[in-house]
């Protein structure tokens, strides 16, 4: 038993953390970062959108106190955000600003095991580590449900729907918008159908962690499936990162959206919502919302973010397609040829952890034990080089 600090035993450093630590101490040229999960353009920057920079500006020019905003947070950011994901006309929702898609994650969970103190939550293996860690957090048991690319662009549905047939009533299961981290495979529009079709029956509440609208398909694309799959289940929690599509990683901003049966139950939940915030968080930050809502409500400035929004989808786009003709030459196998047909950021490659290591130690390329690239990290005049170091690895 611990008495004080003193006594208290040191928590492992987080992984990717630790990997940000080592590429930065390593001083050889052309060290090659696949790790931490932010968006860089052709000179490895991580940059300020033009819309970001003209939205912030505005903000400043137009600022008349530092008050605090409701629980909720700016008024117009809910608004247009939920225009973003749900579209027009969606009567039956709330949205709560939030600090960063995590902060979002953690007011939800918080939220389910308030509705459902016995519930368990049902997530993807692989995921993202932190869904694992906010559930942990809130003490929220985790059932598991096998995600495992098929090689075709898709998951195993089969193994999926295998893995929730204990789900039921009381339970959640968090879901991935666009883009699954880690392995960039989606499910089809037919798939989100089903498991729309599966929900409901059972009566679980489905929690969409959404954190790459634009980077699949386009900002409309990516969620049209999940509109559909809404307007098959009463109940359903957002979580809504703007730090990859907007770029405002360090600004934390994130929201929650609350989907209810009805607009009264919609007013209720958003209620218990604002309590679980005032022990949390208490206030929402203001400036990432407030640079978010200045795009999205001015036509010019969403054009502005549109057009840059795709120009970061289509430079992903065109690394995969680079990277994976280069792996299927460098391995000599067209199973490579699916990190072309995967979306968003990331991509798991067949690698051991001592094969990991040796690209760390030998070639300078830096990634997660589990394989898990950052395809945004890709040098694109390289692609062939660092192909070529890793074919040699890549389990058949």
């Amino acid at each position: 038993m611990t008495t004080g600090m003193i006594d208290l035993p040191p928590v492992e450093a987080d992984p990717l953390l630790g990997l940000l630590a080592a590429v930065r101490a390593d001083t050889r040229e052309g060290k090659v970062d696949l790790g931490v999960g932010i968006y860089k353009d052709a000179a490895g920057q991580t940059p300020v959108l033009a819309s970001v920079r003209a939205a912030e500006l505005k903000r400043l020019e137009n600022e008349t106190t530092k008050s605090y905003e409701s629980a909720q947070g700016n008024p117009v950011f809910g608004q247009e955000i939920g225009r973003l994901v749900l579209g027009a006309g969606h009567d039956r929702h709330a949205v709560f600003a939030t600090p960063g898609g995590s902060g979002a994650l953690f007011i939800a969970m918080r939220f389910l095991k308030r509705l459902s103190p016995t519930g368990r939550i049902f997530v993807s293996k692989p995921c993202w580590p932190n869904h694992l860690g906010i559930a942990n957090a809130v003490d929220m048991p985790v059932v598991d449900y096998a995600y495992a690319p098929k090689g075709d662009g898709y998951p195993d549905f089969d193994q999926v729907l295998a893995g929730l047939q204990d789900l039921k009533a009381g339970d959640a299961i968090l879901l991935q918008g666009p883009c699954h981290n880690p392995t960039g495979t989606d499910f089809s529009a037919d798939q989100w159908d089903a498991l729309a079709d599966k929900i409901a029956s059972v009566g679980a509440i489905p929690l969409i962690d959404m954190a790459y609208q634009g980077f699949a398909h386009g900002l409309e694309e990516d969620v049209a499936p999940l509109r559909a799959f809404l307007a098959k289940v009463p109940e359903a929690l957002i979580t809504y990162s703007c730090s990859k599509n907007f770029g405002l990683y360090r600004e934390r901003t994130g929201a929650l959206i609350v989907q209810g049966a009805t607009p009264s139950a919609v007013e209720r939940a958003t209620t218990h919502l604002a309590a679980i915030v005032r022990t949390v968080y208490s206030m929402p930050p203001s400036n990432g919302p407030a640079i978010v809502a200045n795009i999205l409500s001015d036509p010019t400035l969403e054009r502005q973010w549109q057009e840059e929004l795709a120009e970061m989808r289509q430079r992903l786009q065109a690394l995969r397609t680079g990277f994976a003709g280069e792996l299927v030459r460098a391995a000599n196998d067209d199973r490579f040829s699916v990190v072309a047909e995967e979306k968003g950021m990331f991509s798991i490659l067949p690698l051991t952890k001592d094969a990991i290591l040796t690209l760390r130690e030998e070639h300078a390329i830096y990634m997660p034990g589990s394989g898990r690239i950052n395809v945004a990290g890709l040098p694109e005049d390289r692609l062939a080089e660092v192909a070529a170091a890793i074919g040699p690895h890549l389990i058949r």
